[in-house]
């Protein structure tokens, strides 16, 4: 995150060296497979929620790590909240009389959990099915540069065929919509003016990506 805030110009270079600290302490925490530290310190990176400090917020002045043009969180959730208590929404999406809630209880229980690297059932998976990860190209805590790092890293069997994929332009009428690189089963999209809420950034865009995905037409 640091080298990716520095780019942005959100934190200066004396502010990159703790945040690299930081990582390096989160680093250390993982291989001591010590979870819950490991957990607590990205929290002090990013959330600020468990350690109520958070280094991300106190040196950016962001509350919002969705879209690095957005300071605050501004969305219209509360509409998308009522919506979902409507009896015909409930109805086409089959969750009978089931509350909404926001996660946190579940999030609470993944402490364990959240810092564990999946990179090893990711590669497997790709050998049997398709998959697609696609990125926001304004998304802070989900950051296109790092999705991309990941993949590269992974041993699948088109691993190679990856890292040499051409990239192409993907258009949604005469509209550049972002990018997309294919290796095997793995697709891996860009999308552009959205940030980590693609759906809600760009409507339109994500209806088109996802139907392109699912009936395999990318």
């Amino acid at each position: 995150y640091g080298h990716y805030l520095y780019q942005l110009g959100l934190i200066d270079s004396k502010q990159l060296k703790l945040f690299e600290d930081l990582q390096g302490k989160i680093r250390a925490a993982i291989i001591l497979k010590d979870w819950e530290a490991a957990d607590i310190l990205m929290d002090k990176l990013l959330d600020g929620e468990v350690s109520n400090y958070s280094y991300f917020k106190n040196f950016t002045g962001f509350n919002y790590y969705y879209n690095f043009l957005v300071t605050n969180d501004k969305t219209d959730i509360s509409v998308f909240t009522k919506l979902l208590e409507n009896d015909s929404v409930r109805k086409s999406i089959h969750v009978g009389w089931l509350p909404f809630n926001s996660g946190k209880e579940v999030q609470e229980h993944l402490i364990y959990d959240m810092m564990k690297s999946v990179a090893c059932k990711i590669s497997e998976l790709l050998s049997y099915y398709r998959i697609m990860f696609y990125n926001g190209q304004l998304d802070i805590v989900v950051a296109y540069p790092l999705t991309e790092n990941f993949l590269r890293k992974l041993k699948f069997n088109c691993a190679s065929e990856y890292k040499t994929a051409k990239r192409q332009m993907w258009f949604v009428g005469e509209k550049l919509a972002g990018y997309v690189k294919k290796a095997g089963n793995l697709t891996e999209v860009l999308v552009r003016n959205a940030g980590h809420m693609v759906p809600h950034d760009q409507p339109k865009w994500a209806l088109d990506m996802i139907t392109k995905f699912t009936r395999n037409k990318f």
